[in-house]
């Protein structure tokens, strides 16, 4: 069946208007410019049925919107009754010229005025007088003629039915009437409800068809349709459509190729900057390896020295050289520690001269340069505004991110600020849609110092094993304490064993076997001072491994976060930009289907 294009397309454009205003509201684009109401603030197309009393406006009513409607079942009615339909009001005026209220005449002449659409309605018998009259004062005198479609109904009820050679007939009669208008030129239709009723009952698709082409409901659509192109009522929805597809393209900037470049160049700053703080610590790492290998070296070394110079002749003595050992090898240890700490200053000291000296780069400078000018331009990205926020970018460029947002942003992405490395400064949602996107500054805001804590010292000190007293000495303290630790009670143990050995070979001369308990208990020395190089080196390396997870790793994920922020607001972008797309693209194709319309 033929389909009322007006009122699918006031459908379609009201649901239209509705999604891009929720869409809108999602992400957080002004609707203030949007329509209010569709199709206009001025209200709805209004289609009013006029005509004779029981001429069966209602039951063409009903045939056009499908909607069962008893309008006009009261005579006594006082009003013209109203009903929204896919937004379009259709209304139904009391019967005129019925004598059985003297005011139904003012009450549809009240409706007639506002009409888009005048509809109407005589039965087969055409015209009386009265009604003849009551058309030519509308048509002629009133002149509205121009918006009025002529509707024959009950052709059920004619001799031949609602068939062309009967349509003739009534045709020439009513002519007399419409004079000097022809009736095709108020899109006469011949219609029989009643046919078009059976039909929607009838199961069998023949007869149901004929019953539908009986019933000249089709006819009467295509009238319809025909009209509304012709006599611009289609412009009341084509205008507001107009209205919606510029507010969508305004909030789908996008990224020009520019701010792509400019995005690319951003996440490319962030990512030399990890590589520096992240080859630092690895070449730190590396050395503080060196220097706790070479501190395990030193420690055997001193195992190797005080076994053999303990002669097993004396326990005393032997208490005497590894007291002497443990003193050495606290020595060593804060030697140790030292240059560890010193290890750390140099990368502190390092990483931030590299990073100052990145930041200074023509690259950077360049970055900077580009994001600000694109800032200062009209219709920047919340992606590049966010982007001047990790540079550290303000002036002119925080005015201008104020301006675009609407909103004032926080004074310290507005400023170049000087932040320590690993502190996450600034909270940057500067998304114009909504989707909140966290810049940090760190190590990207500044030409001045960038520092990895307040300053070295106080880095160094993040590291609890430099406390010699507090942590190595007692270790140091507990592995050489007592006849349990694990060399005081090997060495007295040895020395008890090789001094009665001692007294054999003053006996019996059993000078084999001393040498091989002597070699086995200066052995034994020597594992247990390696053991202890192992304990004590053990202690470095994971001090140092908790230094770098709990200062260093943090500032990698900073980086890292940053990336992902970024590419998480190009990512939001992208979802906004084809969401906007799609509702474009509805748009306009239905501004299409309008401006199609003949």
């Amino acid at each position: 069946m033929e389909e009322f294009q007006l009122s699918r397309f006031t459908k379609e454009g009201a649901q239209l208007l509705r999604e891009v205003r929720e869409e809108f509201n999602r992400l957080k684009i002004d609707t203030s410019c949007l329509p209010k109401t569709f199709p206009d603030d001025s209200g709805k197309i209004k289609l009013v049925f006029v005509g004779q009393y029981s001429a069966g406006k209602s039951s063409i009513i009903k045939m056009l919107t499908g909607e069962d409607v008893k309008i006009g079942a009261d005579i006594t009615t006082q009003n013209a009754t109203p009903y929204e339909w896919n937004g379009l009001e259709i209304v139904d005026t009391p019967g005129i010229h019925t004598e059985l209220r003297k005011d139904h005449d003012e009450i549809t002449y009240n409706e007639i005025n506002h009409a888009a659409l005048l509809i109407f309605v005589v039965t087969n018998e055409g015209f009386s007088q009265r009604m003849g009259e009551h058309f030519r004062n509308l048509a002629i005198t009133q002149k509205r003629a121009a918006n009025m479609v002529l509707v024959v109904n009950k052709m059920d009820r004619t001799a031949l039915g609602n068939v062309p050679e009967q349509q003739q007939i009534i045709y020439e009669d009513i002519k007399k009437v419409t004079a000097p208008y022809d009736p095709k030129d108020l899109y006469i239709s011949f219609v029989d409800t009643a046919s078009y009723f059976k039909a929607l009952q009838e199961t069998d698709a023949r007869r149901k068809n004929l019953r539908l082409e009986k019933s000249g409901h089709d006819t009467f659509i295509k009238n319809l349709n025909s009209f509304v192109a012709k006599k611009g009522v289609l412009q009341k929805i084509y205008l507001p459509l107009n209205i919606i597809v510029a507010e969508i393209k305004k909030a789908s900037v996008g990224f020009s190729e520019k701010e792509k470049a400019d995005v690319k160049a951003l996440i490319e700053t962030i990512q030399r900057r990890k590589k520096i703080v992240l080859d630092n610590k690895n070449e730190c790492w590396e050395d503080i390896q060196g220097i706790i290998k070479n501190f395990k070296v030193e420690v055997s070394r001193r195992g190797q020295e005080t076994a053999e110079s303990i002669s097993f002749k004396s326990e005393e003595d032997a208490k005497q050289k590894i007291s002497y050992a443990e003193e050495r090898i606290k020595k060593d240890a804060e030697y140790c520690n030292r240059k560890i700490a010193d290890r750390i200053k140099k990368f502190v000291e390092q990483s931030e001269q590299h990073l100052k000296d990145f930041e200074n780069s023509a690259f950077v400078q360049q970055v900077k340069a580009n994001i600000n000018a694109t800032l200062n331009s009209s219709g920047s990205s919340a992606l590049v505004q966010g982007g001047a926020a990790v540079l550290g970018i303000g002036g002119a460029a925080a005015g201008a991110m104020v301006f675009v947002n609407g909103a004032p942003i926080a004074a310290q992405i507005a400023r170049v600020g000087v932040t320590p490395l690993g502190n996450a400064l600034g909270n940057f949602v500067g998304n114009a849609v909504g989707i909140g996107a966290k810049f940090y500054t760190g190590l990207l805001g500044s030409s001045e110092a960038v520092t990895l804590g307040k300053n070295a010292g106080d880095v160094v000190r993040n590291l609890p094993m430099f406390n010699i007293e507090s942590t190595i000495a007692k270790k140091i303290a507990a592995l050489f304490a007592g006849n349990g630790s694990k060399i005081v009670g090997a060495a007295f143990a040895g020395v008890t064993a090789v001094l009665s050995l001692f007294m054999l070979y003053k006996q019996n001369q059993k000078a084999e076997e001393l040498e091989r308990e002597i070699r086995q208990r200066r052995r034994e020395i020597i594992s247990r001072f390696d053991d202890v190089a192992n304990d004590l080196g053990e202690d470095f390396l994971n001090g140092v491994r908790k230094y770098m997870n709990g200062n260093i790793s943090p500032v990698i994920s900073d980086f890292d976060k940053q990336i992902k922020d970024i590419q998480d607001a190009q990512a939001a972008e992208k979802v906004k930009s084809e969401k906007l797309s799609r509702l474009l693209n509805r748009t306009e194709s239905l501004i299409g289907e309008i401006q199609a319309c003949k």
